[in-house]
C-alpha cells in the first residue's frame, strides 16, 4: 500500500481496559462544565475561535467570534447529566474542534461534498465515529455512556436490511463501533463492501479503523475517505438508485398486465371502446417514458426518508445561520491570502491581537499589498501551469493499477472495488516512476532577498517601493508553495518540489535576518518584517549579508546545487556604492562557484555603482515605481523552468 497511506498503529485511547463506570453528580458535571480550559485543551480550540458556556441555547457570536453553547440543549431531550456531558463535548470535539484542527482543508472538503446528500450522510457518520473516539480518549470514564446512548437513544435498531444497501453500510459502521459487542444485521451487499475496507489490499488495512482514529490529520483522514471509502460507497449508492428504478419499472409492467387483462375481459365492448383503450394506453407509454426520467429524483426522495432516521436521532443544537457565521468567520480567518484579513474592523482588531500585532500595522500592510495583488495574481496562474505540468510530465505511472504503489486513483478505484467483490485483489494503485527529466530537474527553489536599509534609502520612493518589491517577494513565493501543498494533497502524490524563502537586510546594524530560510510565511512575520522596512541609517555593508549566505551553504548543500537538484538565488536590491566593492566581489566570487545565482537591482540613476559592483547580474531601475513589476521578472525567470 502506498507510504502516504501506511501507519504505524497509532494506540487509539479509547481502547482503555473496561472498568465500571463511574456515576458523576449533577454537581460534578457541572463542575466540568465551567472548566472551559479542560474542554478547550481536550480538541485544541485556540485562537480564531474561542468557547463560551452559555444558558440560552448554542449560538455562535459572530461580532465577538464566541461559539456559545449550552448543556441544557441535550438536557431538555431527556439526557441524564453523564449523556449530556458526552453529547455536549462530542459536539464541541467532532464537530467544531475538528474543524477547527484544519480549517482550510476540512471547509474545502465540507464544500464538496454538503450539496450531496448521500455523502454528507457518509461523511457526518465518520464524523461522528472520530469525534467519539476522541471523547473518550479525553474522558475514558464516558465509554459505558457512549455505548448505552447509542444502544438505546441513537442506534437502538440493529437490524438494518429494510434500508438501502449504502445506508446500511454507514448506519452499520457506525452502530458497530459505538456498540461493539453487538453485530447489525445487514444485506450481503453492504456487509461485503464494510468486510473488504475492514482488510483492505494485502496488508489487510482496517481502513475503517484507521480512517477515525483521533490521532489521523484531517488531510489524511479526507485522502483516504475520497480515494477509498467514497467508491465503495458510491458503489452502492448508484446499485441502489439502479434497483428503485427497477422496482418502478416493475411496478409500471405490472399495472400493464392488469390494464390487458380488463381489456381481454370487455372483448364484448363496442370498437369505439376498443379505440378509447387504445388510445389510452398509448398515453400510458408516455407516461412511463416520463416517469423513467424522474425515476432518480423519486429514489432520492425514498433515501432522504431513510436518512431522516439519522437527523431525527442526532439534534444539531446550533441553528443553520450560526454555522454559517462560524465557516464565514474561519474562512476569513484561515482562507485569506496574503495576510490580508476581512476589512471589518472588530476582525482586523481580533485578527491582529491574536498574532501579536497592531491593528494599524494590519491596515498599512494591507493598503500596501492592494498596490502590488495584481502582480502577485499573474504569478499564481504561472505558478498553477507549472504544478500541472509537473503533475502530467515529471511523473510516468505503471501501464496498469495495481495493488500497491505511490498513487491512489480516485476515479478507477470504485471499478477495481467491484472486481474485487468477485475474488479479485483490489487495484487501485499507479506505480510510479521518475522520467529522466524529473531525477535531473530541480527539486527546491530557494530564493533570498537582500534589502538595503541604508540612510539614503530614506529619500522619495526608495523604502516604499522596496517593502513592496519584499512583500510581492514573500506573498508570491508563499502562494506557489501553497500550490504545489494543494496539488499534493488532491493528487496524493509528490510532487518532488518546494519554495523557501529568506530575507535579510543591511544598515548601520550590520546584517539582519529578517525571515530565516524555509518555506514557510506566519502572519507575525509579515508585519514585523513589514515594519522594519520603514527606515534607513548608516552606511551600505552589503557584503555582510552575501557574506552570511555564503556560510549557510555547507558541502551537502552545494553538492546539491552543482547537481542542479537544488536552485538558489539571491537577489540585492540597493540605491548606492558598496561601503567594500572589493568585500563584495570576493564573496560574490564564492557565492557563484558555490552554484548560486545572483540578480541585483539598483535603484534610481544614481544607483548606477551598483550595476558596475555586480556585474554581469545587475540592472538599474532608472523609475523607482517600476522596482515590483521588474521583482516579478526577476521570480519569472527562475521558476519558469521547474
Amino acid at each position: 500500500m502506498s507510504e502516504k497511506f501506511l501507519y504505524n498503529k497509532i494506540e487509539d485511547s479509547s481502547e482503555v481496559p473496561k472498568k465500571k463506570e463511574t456515576e458523576i453528580s449533577s454537581s460534578q458535571t457541572e463542575e466540568f462544565f465551567d472548566k472551559e480550559s479542560e474542554i478547550l485543551g481536550a480538541y485544541g480550540m485556540k485562537g480564531d475561535i474561542t468557547l463560551e458556556r452559555g444558558d440560552d441555547g448554542w449560538a455562535f457570536d459572530f461580532k465577538n467570534k464566541k461559539l456559545i453553547y449550552d448543556p441544557n440543549f441535550f438536557i431538555e431531550r431527556g439526557y441524564n447529566m453523564q449523556e449530556t456531558l458526552f453529547a455536549t463535548t462530542h459536539e464541541l470535539m467532532a464537530h467544531y474542534g475538528e474543524l477547527l484542527r484544519n480549517p482550510e482543508i476540512v471547509l474545502k472538503e465540507v464544500n464538496r461534498y454538503c450539496s450531496k446528500e448521500h455523502l454528507h450522510l457518509l461523511h457526518n457518520i465518520f464524523e461522528d465515529v472520530l469525534g467519539n473516539r476522541r471523547v473518550v480518549g479525553e474522558l475514558p470514564f464516558l465509554k459505558e455512556t457512549r455505548e448505552k446512548l447509542y444502544k438505546e437513544k441513537l442506534f437502538p435498531q440493529t437490524d438494518y436490511r429494510e434500508n438501502s444497501s449504502h445506508v446500511q453500510f454507514a448506519y452499520g459502521f457506525i452502530r458497530e463501533m459505538m456498540v461493539p459487542n453487538e453485530t447489525a444485521e445487514l444485506g450481503e451487499e453492504a456487509r461485503h463492501a464494510l468486510e473488504k475496507l475492514r482488510a483492505f489490499g494485502e496488508d489487510k488495512i482496517d481502513i475503517l479503523d484507521l480512517v477515525t482514529t483521533p490521532a489521523i490529520e484531517p488531510k489524511d483522514r479526507f485522502q483516504i475517505m475520497r480515494n477509498i471509502i467514497e467508491p465503495v460507497y458510491l458503489e452502492l449508492y448508484q446499485e441502489d438508485l439502479k434497483n428503485e428504478k427497477n422496482k418502478k419499472g416493475d411496478k409500471n409492467d405490472s399495472e400493464k398486465e392488469k390494464e390487458k387483462g380488463k381489456k381481454e375481459e370487455k372483448g364484448s365492448q363496442k370498437k369505439e371502446n376498443s379505440q378509447k383503450n387504445k388510445s389510452g394506453e398509448q398515453k400510458g407509454k408516455g407516461k412511463t417514458g416520463d416517469e423513467s426520467k424522474k425515476s432518480d429524483t423519486e429514489a432520492k426522495k425514498k433515501f432522504q426518508k431513510e436518512y431522516k432516521a439519522y437527523a431525527d436521532s442526532n439534534p444539531q443544537p446550533l441553528k443553520p445561520e450560526d454555522e454559517k457565521k462560524l465557516k464565514k468567520t474561519l474562512e476569513t480567518a484561515t482562507g485569506k491570502r496574503g495576510g490580508a484579513p476581512s476589512l471589518d474592523q472588530k476582525i482586523i482588531e481580533q485578527w491582529a491581537k491574536e498574532n501579536g500585532v497592531s491593528a494599524k500595522d494590519v491596515l498599512g500592510y494591507r493598503e500596501e499589498y492592494k498596490e502590488v495583488a495584481p502582480l502577485v495574481h499573474e504569478l499564481r496562474e504561472v505558478f498553477k501551469k507549472i504544478v500541472s505540468r509537473r503533475l502530467k510530465e515529471r511523473w510516468k505511472t505503471s501501464p496498469q493499477l495495481k495493488t500497491e504503489g505511490e498513487a491512489l486513483d480516485e476515479e478507477m478505484l470504485a471499478g477495481s472495488y467491484v472486481e474485487s467483490m468477485a475474488g479479485g485483489k483490489p487495484a487501485a494503485f499507479w506505480e510510479i516512476t521518475r522520467s529522466k527529466k524529473e531525477e535531473i530537474g530541480c527539486g527546491s527553489l530557494d530564493m533570498t532577498l537582500i534589502n538595503d536599509l541604508s540612510g539614503s534609502m530614506n529619500d522619495g520612493m526608495k523604502l516604499p517601493m522596496d517593502r513592496k518589491s519584499k512583500l510581492l517577494f514573500l506573498e508570491s513565493l508563499a502562494d506557489f508553495q501553497k500550490e504545489i501543498k494543494e496539488a499534493e494533497y488532491e493528487s496524493g502524490v509528490s510532487l518532488g518540489l518546494e519554495v523557501r524563502t529568506e530575507t535579510r537586510a543591511f544598515g548601520d546594524f550590520g546584517d539582519m535576518e529578517l525571515k530565516p530560510l524555509s518555506p514557510d510565511l506566519s502572519e507575525k512575520d509579515r508585519i514585523e518584517i513589514w515594519k522594519k522596512l520603514h527606515k534607513g541609517n548608516g552606511g551600505t555593508p552589503d557584503y555582510l549579508s552575501l557574506e552570511a549566505v555564503k556560510k549557510s551553504i555547507n558541502e551537502d548543500y552545494m553538492k546539491e546545487l552543482k547537481e542542479k537538484r537544488k536552485r538558489r538565488v539571491v537577489v540585492i536590491l540597493s540605491d548606492g556604492e558598496s561601503q567594500d566593492p572589493g568585500r563584495v566581489q570576493r564573496a560574490l566570487d564564492n557565492l557563484r562557484k558555490k552554484g548560486v545565482i545572483i540578480s541585483a537591482f539598483g535603484m534610481t540613476s544614481s544607483s548606477h555603482a551598483v550595476k558596475e559592483t555586480y556585474k554581469p547580474d545587475a540592472e538599474v531601475i532608472e523609475d523607482i515605481r517600476q522596482l515590483p513589476k521588474a521583482m516579478q521578472s526577476i521570480i519569472l525567470k527562475h521558476i519558469s523552468d521547474l
